[in-house]
């Protein structure tokens, strides 16, 4: 049978105190069930000995699992380390994108020739970055520190490109496209959004060339002839007529035939209208025939950028004597458009 001791008491030399001190017991920090409980309490000789035993497991237990304190604030043996259990659970296809407000856009510009930045992005070892291009027009030599770039590629930079994402200039216009910022001006050149100003004197009306056609036609009424690249087609123009506007039939592109009466005769040219940012290179070839004679002009097309001519000669036209028109006032003229 087990005995519990405590100091000198063994010997019978406690303390002068008649009254015992309640004994300590040293347990081992294990769980104990019902059964145990049960066979340490046949061993004690008294029933404060075994209450003491019985309070001291208790503590225990309540020490061992946090659970007992009904907190709710522990997870039980069920719970996996998953996280399946939890009511707390993050969404499947969170959308980690941001709306961010940029204060300065220049920052995503080229330093050197002040166009949007575009990859490849190149940096010299003091950080200062540049464009492909400029680093070749450059020499590969960097204009702010004079050290070797465009070897070293400026990854970060490339990566913040790739992640911002613009709404095109013209969604006023009507273009729903949301476009990387890399890829904002070859976009932005192409867009069949892209307003123009009617060339009327007086007229602010601001559209895409598709509805502009439909302006002269119900606002000015001005005839509108469609044609097709590369094609000839005939017009017939009146002595008095100043403009007659030409729409490329499988597209928004618009042109301006235009014919100014003088003393010699008219000047007859073709315009194109187009916004700031288009850079059409188009060319034009105008046939005159009269009575066996023929005139004739191949020549570059104005831009006419914004919509509003200048009313200065053009660099190339048609001079076409009066007499070409004939009795009846008009002249049939044979045209072709090519664009590049």
């Amino acid at each position: 049978m087990a005995k519990f001791s405590v100091g000198g008491d063994e010997d019978g030399e406690g303390p002068s105190n008649p009254t015992q001190k309640r004994r300590r017991i040293a347990v081992s920090r294990t769980t104990v069930g019902d059964d145990g409980r049960q066979a340490i309490g046949n061993q004690c000789r008294t029933e404060d000995e075994r209450e003491d035993i019985l309070q001291g497991l208790e503590v225990l237990q309540s020490e061992e699992d946090p659970c007992n304190d009904n907190s709710g604030n522990c997870f039980g043996a069920g719970s996996s380390d998953s996280g399946e259990d939890n009511n707390v659970s993050a969404p499947e296809n969170w959308d980690r994108s941001i709306s961010v407000t940029l204060s300065d856009p220049d920052v995503f510009d080229c330093c050197i020739c002040f166009e949007p930045l575009s990859i490849p992005i190149f940096q010299c070892e003091n950080g200062h970055i540049a464009c492909s291009s400029c680093c070749v027009q450059l020499g590969n030599k960097c204009p702010f520190c004079s050290m070797p770039i465009g070897y070293n590629r400026c990854r970060a930079m490339e990566k913040v490109l790739e992640s911002v994402k613009i709404s095109c200039l013209n969604a006023q216009y009507g273009c729903k496209e949301t476009i990387a910022y890399s890829k904002k001006n070859d976009h932005e050149k192409q867009c069949i959004y892209a307003p123009c100003t009617c060339p009327q004197s007086g007229c602010n009306f601001v559209a895409p060339s598709k509805e502009l056609s439909l302006h002269f036609l119900c606002k000015h009424g001005v005839s509108v002839r469609n044609f097709t690249y590369n094609c000839f087609f005939s017009i017939f123009l009146r002595v008095n007529d100043e403009v007659v506007v030409l729409q490329e039939q499988n597209g928004a592109d618009l042109f301006m035939l235009k014919n100014k009466a003088g003393d010699l005769g008219n000047m007859v040219n073709v315009s194109c209208i187009c916004p700031n940012l288009f850079r059409k290179a188009c060319h034009y070839d105008i046939l005159a025939r009269f009575q066996g004679c023929c005139l004739k002009i191949h020549c570059l097309a104005e831009n006419i950028h914004g919509g509003k001519a200048n009313n200065t000669a053009p660099a190339g036209f048609l001079l076409i004597p009066s007499c070409f028109f004939g009795s009846s006032g008009q002249l049939k003229l044979d045209i072709r458009i090519k664009c590049n």
